[in-house]
């Protein structure tokens, strides 16, 4: 029998557990494909969603940002004419006030001046009534009369001043009577605080004279209190009159600023509430230097301003929402693909059964599809039952799919045979014999792709493997051992002890690929090594008969397995069919 490599331990008799214990820290994995970074993908639905999203966001953004344009520039406007308006009839009032006035004073000097009697206080008081309330009227004796006789003597206003007997500063109006006399007006500032209260059209407004930007003449709706005059003090600083906002509009504060947009005007806080003055400078008259203007809160004033912010919002809000939906939609037109998709990955891997059925579409097309690719994978999976799955799908990793990949590789081949199976398959049924057959197939196939080994066909109740190709291997001979271990181990351990298995395995260069005619290729290895792993497994028969398992392996085979391999050396031995001995060793 020749001399053993190493003195074998119980398990190593049986050539089994040791070795499966030996090689299995050993092999290493099979080596992937080295492929690229993948590019870049963007799934189906996200992209119609991107696109329905964006294009309602360009399109309707377009239109909404247009219309939020005009329609700001039409409240601009309008709110131009409306502060243009309020303005200038302030001016209009108090022109007519003051000019009322002094038409009334020249009636006055022009009766006057047609009568040769001096007036006395009696003549004046029917004037009086034409007055406004609290106005009271003094003659005095005039310096010089310089007018002409033809023409009306001019009257004319002084500033505000502080009188003996009025509470307030008042503003005398004098005129030349033409006899001699003057006749002297003094009007209080309660008279321009009526008017400003007058002047009102609308209860929102507070309207306001300021004498400069710092002292005030009247703002309503301060108390007339508040305007009390005394010598050195005829008109009160703006900045103490605290029943009023007005006060703080020439402040420099947090979101105080000019209106802008057109409008001559500040925006300004006060009192925990933002107020609206919009106001004009008088350049001519008996006001000039005045500034005349309205107080609103910033809420009642530019309302069409806020509304047209307010529908701006509002259109961006619904554009978000619509955006949202729109992307929805498209992932949920989508989703269909996706699963398309998915389902086309696991066809692709050749996982028939986690290949999911795809549903009814109310979508014309998509339906047509999906029952199409159903229909599909129930046709592959039947064929697949005829196809050497796993190797079929190392090809198409290793993207080894063209007609005539042929090439010489040095490979492990493992033959391995049911012993005594035509005396035992005599004595069973057909369904019986398939039975035992599938049983016997489904162990040695479990054992040979645990280890990453190829079955190239199933002969009779043989079956024929390999390790080596397609993918890269460097170290198939120990891979293709620890297969045979492990099918040694499982056959031993089998309850009722009626399969008995004989085992060749032989390493050697053989052509692999794809061999037959373009209508039916087998993806295979032809070559001598393969007739040596056969004729070894004959010759097991030889060796032990009766054995449950009996695996031989050439020399060659043993010569790659890495060192503290355990095995029984059965010296040279001379196969049927070939002229050299070769050196075998038993293995299980």
């Amino acid at each position: 029998m020749g001399p053993e490599i190493r003195p074998p331990d119980n398990k190593a008799e049986n050539g089994a557990g040791g070795l499966t214990e030996h090689l299995g820290g050993d092999i290493a994995a099979p080596a992937g494909p080295s492929g690229a970074a993948k590019p870049f993908r963007l799934p189906v639905g996200i992209a119609l969603g991107l696109v329905f999203s964006v294009s309602l966001v360009v399109l309707c953004g377009t239109i909404i940002a247009f219309l939020a344009a005009s329609d700001r520039n039409i409240a601009v406007r309008l709110l131009n004419d409306q502060a243009r308006a309020v303005l200038k009839g302030h001016e209009e009032v108090l022109h007519n006030f003051f000019s009322r006035q002094e038409h009334l004073f020249q009636s006055i000097a022009s009766h006057a001046s047609q009568s040769d009697q001096p007036m006395t206080a009696s003549d004046l008081k029917p004037y009086l009534e034409l007055l406004p309330a609290g106005v009271k009227l003094d003659l005095g004796r005039a310096v010089l009369d310089q007018a002409p006789a033809d023409q009306l003597p001019e009257a004319s206003w002084s500033g505000f001043k502080y009188r003996q007997g009025f509470a307030t500063a008042v503003r005398e109006l004098e005129i030349d009577l033409g006899n001699g006399q003057i006749l002297l007006g003094y009007f209080p500032q309660t008279v321009f605080a009526r008017l400003a209260r007058d002047m009102s059209w609308d209860e929102r407004q507070r309207n306001f004279f300021l004498a400069g930007p710092d002292k005030a003449v009247a703002v309503d709706g301060v108390p007339e209190e508040r305007f009390s005059a005394a010598p050195g003090a005829v008109l009160p600083e703006l900045t103490s009159l605290t029943g009023t906002p007005l006060r703080l509009i020439w402040q420099d504060q947090p979101g105080g600023r000019a209106l802008g947009e057109g409008i001559e005007g500040r925006l300004f806080p006060a009192d925990g509430r933002m107020y609206t003055a919009i106001y004009s400078e008088i350049t001519s008259g008996p006001a000039s230097g005045w500034i005349v203007g309205t107080l609103y809160r910033a809420s009642e004033f530019g309302a069409v301003l806020d509304q047209t912010w307010v529908v701006l919002y509002v259109a961006l809000g619904v554009l978000i929402v619509g955006a949202i939906l729109s992307f929805l939609v498209g992932r949920m037109l989508g989703r269909p693909l996706t699963r398309l998709a998915m389902s086309a990955a696991e066809l692709r891997q050749l996982n028939f059964d986690q290949a999911q059925r795809l549903p009814r579409s109310r979508l014309a097309e998509l339906d047509d599809v999906n029952q199409a690719f159903n229909g599909s994978i129930g046709a592959l999976n039947a064929f697949a039952k005829y196809v050497p799955r796993q190797l079929v799908s190392r090809l198409i990793e290793e993207g080894m799919t063209s007609s005539r990949n042929i090439e010489l590789r040095e490979m492990t081949i493992v033959f391995a045979d049911l012993a005594g199976f035509t005396g035992k398959a005599s004595h069973l049924t057909p369904e019986e014999t398939a039975t035992y057959l599938n049983t016997y197939f489904e162990t040695v196939s479990r054992a040979i792709a645990e280890s990453d080994g190829t079955i190239d066909k199933f002969l009779g109740d043989g079956v024929m493997a390999f390790w080596g190709a397609p993918s890269d291997q460097p170290d198939h001979a120990a891979m293709a051992i620890r297969a045979v271990a492990v099918l040694a181990e499982r056959i031993n351990a089998a309850e009722g002890g009626d399969i008995r298995v004989r085992i060749g395995v032989h390493t050697g260069k053989v052509v692999v690929g794809d061999i037959g005619t373009t209508a039916r290729m087998n993806y295979t290895v032809v070559g001598d090594a393969v007739n040596v792993a056969a004729r070894l497994q004959e010759y097991g028969k030889d060796v032990d008969p009766h054995a449950r398992v009996i695996a031989l392996a050439s020399g060659e085979t043993v010569a790659q397995i890495p060192e503290g391999f355990a095995g029984l050396s059965l010296g040279k031995v001379k196969l049927r069919g070939r002229d050299e001995p070769l050196t075998v060793f038993r293995i299980a």
